[in-house]
């Protein structure tokens, strides 16, 4: 019965050319064999593989060596002792190649992607561990699946002497081809009876002594190996024996150890063969242009710009079909020609195809409910040998489909109760629906009978559809309207065709008046249809041209948004560098004129303070709102906040109620809570546009203590501390490292007589620290 409904459905031509996307013929013969899936667990576990398999070929094309042989019959041999050929080595050698390289690549994209493949991962986990066996094959069989000269000591030593003495037997011939061109009819050497031979001409056949091998046809020429060369070839042949001997116990060998692994080799042929099987039948939708469909477990179907795979994709029109078991079962009704049979087998073998485990000719938003059976029945099945008419042929489909029915079948049935007398068709089709109704089945079915479209407009549970028809053109359009009953048109065709007007009247007029008013209606309706059809693909087309300038805006804003980012930052390292230089210039200036007292220490000093603060305010590329974190809970005293209206941290000194006492770098201000923010922890990201010279906005004491450290260490913490002495403006400052051993304050007194900044420096005094101490004075 299920090849019956292939044949009808024309899925049998649809899975043969599934053949040429198979990477081994191990597919293509699961593909012959495959059967409809009717559990659903296992209808949504074969999708998932489909759908792991889908992607990865998606993103990795032409990446995956999946072409393996079925070597499960030689492997049967193994185990029962019988040796195997040079090709059956080489196809598990083969085999094992590919079970290695893909399972490398396929955990490598699973580390770079972070991400598992649980579906396909259960073959590929179960694949056995074939190092040793690839090595020991890939030792004995080469690229071409014959054993290595060198697969075996004696098989080297075997060959190597093969042809030592086959050189020495082609320059044998090769002399006497020399001395005696006059008695050979062509000086070559060939072959007879596996011997090395010369072309003699009859009359000096005797001449070479040896072996005459064979005549010509025409007895102009006879094949002689000469005497000389006899010797040489009997040695080969005694070699050549022995080589297939020693070929013979290298492949007895071999087939032990398959012998010994041959569970293993079985278990991961089995195995991989499903992935293989799996990618075959994905790389066929990839390729065809197949998508992805929802699988639900209620019986519906809804297909978006579904097609039939076997009508030429140039000429092909797609349809949007939906139908199910709870009100949308339907029923396509007009005349023939118009393609409702091609839309009955697209929907069939979309279904099918889905429960084969297949992606299916439509758009990947479709949906294909779970059937437990489809049942068909389609075309002309008139029975000689049984005596049987269109009719009854049809009927005894029905009757046998009536009883295996339920609500999870799916029944495709094509001109139903045709074959018969019009009025008694007519009922017996409404009684026919009337039971299928009952059994809840889903329904697609295609009628000419028009009491059928008064049936469903009155019937919940059917509805009428139709074929459009383009009266100018005066043929079908193909495209599949719901909800539109089909009208056969008859009279107004003639009409166009030519028909004589008197005839076109009279049947006119023939007409019940009651059918005229339907056919009116179905006209009115029908235009409406297109029209409305016509408004919806208009708005589809806009839609889609808002989202690609959607997409287009989208893009630039956030090109936009980066250029703003990289300007700003190359503006505030800019703004930075100048301010320091700035700050230098000042320095400099303060330093030639310090003595003339025209300028203040704390002048100075209050300028680069100002400066500091600017230089805060200009930071372009980051607010320190977005660098912080921040904590949502209550506000204590000590704690730092961010005061949101001047971009400055500070510290809490007292709360009140929604009232801080605040103090930010030298002033203190009284502010509401909800003008600050708390700090959690210091940003990670601060400093990041901060420029290396620019100097920390606090207050340098006037002594540094080196004390514990050693000359290293407390001449690196000297040179920072001057840094910052320099850029304040200080004239001087002590530094204190203790008695000791002297050997410090030696060292520091050295580094300070080289320092160009340095104008002169002393041992402290009696209230300075002693000789403890070193007073430094700064140019």
């Amino acid at each position: 019965m299920d090849k019956i409904i292939r044949k009808k459905l024309n899925l049998d031509l649809v899975l043969k050319d599934v053949e040429k996307y198979c990477y081994s013929e191990i597919s293509y013969e699961k593909i012959k064999n495959l059967e409809y899936i009717s559990d659903f667990d296992k209808l949504l576990e074969v999708h998932r593989e489909n759908e792991e398999a889908y992607e990865l070929l998606r993103k990795y094309p032409n990446e995956f060596r999946l072409k393996i042989y079925n070597y499960e019959a030689s492997v049967k041999k193994a185990k029962i002792d019988s040796i195997l050929s040079e090709k059956d080595l080489f196809y598990i050698l083969r085999n094992i190649i590919v079970y290695d390289r893909f399972t490398k690549r396929f955990e490598g994209i699973k580390i770079q992607e972070n991400k598992s493949y649980r579906s396909l991962d259960k073959y590929i986990e179960k694949l056995d561990n074939f190092e040793d066996l690839e090595k020991y094959l890939d030792r004995i069989i080469d690229e071409d699946g014959y054993i290595r000269p060198d697969a075996s000591l004696e098989l080297k030593n075997i060959k190597a002497n093969i042809a030592k003495l086959k050189t020495k037997s082609d320059q044998v011939l090769k002399n006497i081809i020399r001395a005696n061109v006059k008695k050979l009819t062509e000086a070559i050497v060939t072959k007879r009876n596996d011997r090395d031979v010369i072309l003699v001409k009859p009359e000096h056949k005797n001449d070479f002594g040896g072996i005459i091998h064979d005549e010509s046809a025409s007895g102009n020429t006879f094949y002689v190996e000469p005497k000389e060369n006899v010797e040489i070839n009997n040695e080969i042949g005694v070699l050549r024996r022995k080589e297939k001997e020693e070929i013979l116990r290298i492949l007895k060998d071999a087939s032990e150890v398959i012998k010994i692994k041959a569970n293993e080799l079985l278990n991961s042929l089995w195995n991989f063969s499903q992935v293989e099987f799996i990618f075959s039948k994905m790389n066929f939708c990839s390729q065809k242009g197949f998508n992805k469909q929802n699988i639900v477990h209620k019986q519906e179907i809804n297909l978006k710009k579904a097609y039939n795979p076997l009508i030429d994709k140039d000429v092909v029109v797609k349809n949007d079909i939906t139908l199910d078991n709870f009100g949308n079962s339907l029923i396509i009704t007009g005349p023939n020609t118009g393609g409702k049979t091609v839309i009955l087998k697209t929907v069939g073998l979309c279904v099918y195809l889905s429960h084969l485990g297949f992606y299916i000719p439509a758009l990947e938003e479709s949906t294909v409910g779970f059937f437990v059976k489809v049942f068909v029945d389609l075309g002309d099945e008139q029975s000689i040998e049984n005596n049987l008419s269109t009719f009854s042929s049809h009927m005894t489909n029905i009757i046998n489909i009536l009883e295996e029915t339920n609500e999870k079948s799916l029944i495709l049935l094509d001109e139903l109760c045709s074959g018969t007398d019009p009025s008694e068709g007519a009922v017996l089709s409404i009684a026919l629906l009337d039971k299928f109704k009952e059994l809840n089945a889903t329904m697609l079915c295609t009628t000419h009978y028009p009491e059928i479209k008064n049936y469903c407009f009155e019937s919940e549970y059917y509805k009428n559809s139709s074929m459009e028809f383009d009266f100018e053109k005066l043929k079908p359009t193909y495209r599949f309207i719901i909800g539109l009953p089909g009208k056969s048109n008859a009279i107004n065709i003639s009409a166009k065709l030519g028909l004589d007007s008197s005839i076109i009247a009279e049947a006119s007029a023939l007409q019940e008046e009651n059918e005229k008013e339907n056919n009116l209606f179905i006209d009115k309706l029908s235009e409406s249809i297109r029209e409305y059809d016509f408004k919806l693909e208009y708005i589809n087309r806009v839609v889609d041209e808002i989202n690609e300038v959607k997409a287009t805006l989208e893009n630039n804003l956030i090109k936009y948004n980066e250029y703003k980012d990289s300007l700003y930052n190359e503006l505030s390292l800019e703004l930075n560098r100048e301010i320091d230089a700035k700050k230098e210039e000042i320095l400099d200036l303060y330093r030639d004129f310090k003595d003339s007292s025209a300028l203040k220490q704390h002048e100075v000093n209050e300028i680069l303070h100002n400066i500091d603060n600017r230089k805060n305010k200009i930071n372009l590329t980051k607010k320190l709102e977005d660098q912080l974190k921040f904590n949502d809970t209550e506000i204590k005293v000590g704690d730092d906040v961010l005061v949101l209206s001047y971009n400055q941290r500070a510290t809490v000194l007292e709360t009140s109620g929604d009232n801080l006492q605040i103090k930010m770098g030298a002033m203190k201000l009284s502010i509401k809570k909800k003008e600050v923010r708390k700090i959690d922890s210091e940003p990670e990201t601060t400093q990041r546009y901060i420029s290396t010279s620019k100097v920390s906005s606090k207050k340098v004491g006037i002594d540094i203590n080196v004390i514990g450290l050693n000359t290293e260490e407390a001449i690196r913490v000297i040179e920072d501390y001057m840094d910052k002495v320099i850029l304040q403006g200080y004239d001087t400052f002590t530094i204190i490292h203790g008695l000791g051993s002297g050997i410090l304050r030696k060292n520091i007194a050295e580094y300070l007589k080289n320092n160009r900044y340095v104008k002169s420096f002393r041992s402290g005094g009696q209230n300075e620290g002693g000789m403890g101490a070193t007073v430094v004075e700064m140019k």
